[in-house]
């Protein structure tokens, strides 16, 4: 009995350093931390999440709300989205017209658009259409 109790204490204190990483970084589930300022920023100090060389997707988190930068690699603001739960919104920021689609109002994507993710999220990706020199941005759930 006394070394079940043992094992059992043992187990637990084992298991501490995985629980306190597996809550290391709020809001991103992708354990990358997120910055606390720098949003809009042309090179924000912040770790770049891209999948994809072509583009930077900075994370931010403050109050609870999550923001993500999507800049291309001159630094230029293409799009801020923010994301509180399952809810998203386009933050009115980066120079140009550049539409992002977001739930539930999906924007129509050309067919024979390039799909390409650029950010994967447990909850949802991020990715980006391209037709010709039209870039629609896109945040889809990751869904069943």
């Amino acid at each position: 009995m006394k070394s079940a109790k043992l094992a059992i204490s043992l187990s637990l204190l084992m298991s501490a350093p995985m629980l306190a990483a597996a809550q290391c970084c709020p809001g991103s589930g992708t354990g990358a931390e997120l910055a606390a300022q720098g949003l809009g920023e042309s090179y924000p100090s912040a770790r770049n999440l891209s999948l994809d060389p072509s583009w930077r997707v900075y994370g931010f988190q403050r109050d609870g709300i999550t923001y993500y930068q999507i800049n291309d690699i001159e630094g230029n603001v293409l799009a801020i989205v923010g994301n509180l739960d399952d809810q998203f919104w386009a933050l009115p920021a980066g120079q140009g017209s550049h539409e992002v689609s977001l739930p539930p109002s999906r924007l129509e994507i050309a067919s024979g658009a390039q799909r390409l993710p650029v950010y994967r999220h447990p909850d949802f990706t991020l990715l980006v259409y391209r037709h010709g020199d039209r870039s629609i941005w896109s945040v889809e759930s990751a869904g069943p």
